[in-house]
């Protein structure tokens, strides 16, 4: 996976990966939430890699969670 590489996302558009590989927090339950909002937010969410995706209709520019299997590289 590289950047330029065409991506087909989960809901049968497509994007361009536009940066490398980074480690990124993600914060997502309402554990996460809740430990922050009680104070221990230094201890909440979980890491793992991420790619940022400009998706090919809206123009948007997302955050992919490359574990996630929320797209598939088309040309590798």
């Amino acid at each position: 996976m590289r950047v330029g590489d065409l991506v087909k996302i989960e809901d049968g558009s497509y994007g361009t990966i536009v940066s490398e590989q980074y480690t990124c927090r993600f914060i997502s339950s309402t554990v996460d939430r809740d430990m922050i909002d009680g104070g221990m937010g230094h201890l909440a969410g979980s890491y793992g890699s991420a790619v940022d995706v400009v998706h090919h209709k809206t123009g948007e520019r997302l955050r992919h969670r490359v574990s996630s299997k929320s797209f598939e590289v088309i040309n590798d």
